[in-house]
């Protein structure tokens, strides 16, 4: 049995057996997350590429226009490492909590992340998505979310018809096993600088 998930594992596997659900990936990129869902579902991939077509699995649309009206009847949304893209992050973020019947699932990387400060203290770069580069980069992120300020967006843009559950993740490690135990030790004593991404689970109250 794996402990050490990557983030599709891991999400698929706390959402357990599906009966059903109609599950929106937003920002799926090559789908991988359908792999690894269990149960009975249809699975609907969204991102936004200028070269790709749409398909019946597949939306391509660019979420700095909000959500295209197609994606209003689903149970589950899932959004992992992609709002940071959004430069309209907070509209996006209630627009998806409006429309979604069960399940919103939003994860967002902390990039107080001791990695990502010894990257910038060494190379001048927390990461690739933050690159001042000379050209017009289309995917890339447009906030530097942190383990403290991740946890008070998600509190101030849910709404009261939700019930939040929150969860740590630790980089996932598939050779270096031993790094990946001392994380998970260290994060729950220094969770700004060991938790490598905070993900949510917002249950929607039944009326």
């Amino acid at each position: 049995m794996n402990i050490s998930l990557n983030r599709c594992e891991y999400v698929a596997k706390k959402l357990g057996k599906l009966n059903g659900d109609k599950v929106l990936d937003i920002g799926c990129r090559d789908m991988m997350l359908k792999n690894h869902l269990q149960g009975n579902f249809k699975y609907v991939g969204l991102d936004y590429d200028p070269q790709k077509k749409g398909s019946v699995d597949f939306i391509n649309h660019n979420l700095e226009k909000g959500l295209p009206e197609n994606t209003k009847d689903f149970d589950i949304v899932i959004a992992l490492d992609v709002l940071e893209h959004l430069e309209n992050i907070h509209s996006v973020f209630k627009e998806i909590a409006a429309c979604t019947k069960k399940k919103f699932i939003v994860a967002l990387p902390n990039m107080g992340y001791y990695k990502f400060r010894i990257n910038f203290l060494a190379k001048g770069e927390l990461s690739g998505k933050y690159i001042f580069s000379e050209n017009k980069t289309i995917d890339r992120h447009r906030w530097v979310p942190s383990y403290e300020t991740i946890e008070k967006f998600i509190k101030k843009n849910t709404p009261d018809n939700y019930i939040i559950k929150s969860y740590d993740y630790i980089f996932e490690r598939k050779r270096n096993f031993l790094f990946f135990l001392g994380e998970k030790f260290l994060s729950k004593f220094f969770p700004s600088l060991f938790v490598y991404e905070r993900i949510y689970f917002l249950e929607k109250i039944e009326n």
